[in-house]
């Protein structure tokens, strides 16, 4: 596996390659998906730029979020809100140095989960398909996507991980890709990650931190076959296919999906 050939950001990668059930591939240089762009660096900038052709940012984050990490400005790259969640986990905690691992905020969140990660993320990514908000931040997605630019459109949550995990699932299930490669793809994501959840591990088991804590880590940083499994199975047990949770719960049309196709596969 390559890496993502950025400094900054190690969670960006470009869909271009994935096959789909037909034959075909995405097109490359055409959709990104990422984390948080608040980190990245001169270089990376200059990557998405020029080797990207970057185009568009669509932002899946609240207020809230885009308040503590925004997004650099980057000439000529159109910059659009995409909210996912109404609200989300995450807070605002001023005083708290943005660079600095914060321990006290992952406790709480492993907590409210009743120390276990795995089964609450199981529960909760289905609630993204049927979520009133989410639906309308995922419908406004794939609308944006039919309008084609010339150059790559990046989209992004925090982690790039959750929200942008389940709306890659809907793009590329939309774009006649198989079950297997988007859980291939969505798996991906720990090779990419797993220099974090290393780093904050060390610095936990450092700083003494009770180990039914750092227990969760792995399932709270980074990602597993289940929780996108979940959502697939939802899909699945209520509306047959993605293409079909697209047309009833978004409004896709078939028009739409051909689109879609005839844009970013080649």
């Amino acid at each position: 596996m390559k890496l993502s050939g950025f400094e900054k950001l190690s969670n960006t990668r470009d869909l271009g390659g994935i096959m789909t059930n037909d034959g075909k591939t995405i097109k490359y240089k055409k959709l990104i998906r990422s984390g948080r762009l608040y980190f990245a660096s001169e270089y990376d900038r200059n990557k998405l730029l020029n080797d990207y052709s970057l185009k568009r940012i669509l932002d899946f984050r609240n207020d809230n979020e885009i308040l503590k990490t925004p997004d650099p400005t980057l000439q000529g790259v159109e910059y659009i809100r995409c909210p996912i969640l109404k609200e989300h986990t995450q807070v605002i905690t001023k005083e708290k140095n943005i660079h600095e691992v914060d321990f006290e905020y992952m406790k709480h969140i492993i907590e409210l989960m009743d120390f276990n990660v795995e089964q609450s993320t199981i529960e909760e990514y289905p609630q993204l398909l049927r979520d009133e908000h989410s639906i309308l931040g995922y419908k406004k997605f794939i609308d944006i996507l039919l309008d084609d630019v010339h150059g790559s459109t990046l989209y992004h949550c925090s982690a790039g991980k959750d929200r942008v995990g389940v709306g890659t699932l809907l793009i590329l299930g939309l774009l006649g890709v198989s079950d297997e490669i988007i859980i291939d793809d969505y798996l991906k994501t720990n090779y990419y990650l797993s220099e974090r959840l290393n780093y904050y591990t060390q610095k936990a088991t450092e700083q003494n931190l009770d180990k039914k804590y750092i227990e969760q880590f792995s399932s709270l940083c980074c990602v597993k076959e289940s929780y996108i499994q979940a959502v697939l199975n939802n899909i699945h047990a209520n509306y047959g296919t993605i293409e079909s949770y697209a047309k009833i719960c978004l409004g896709i049309t078939q028009e739409d999906i051909e689109k879609l196709k005839q844009l970013y596969l080649e």
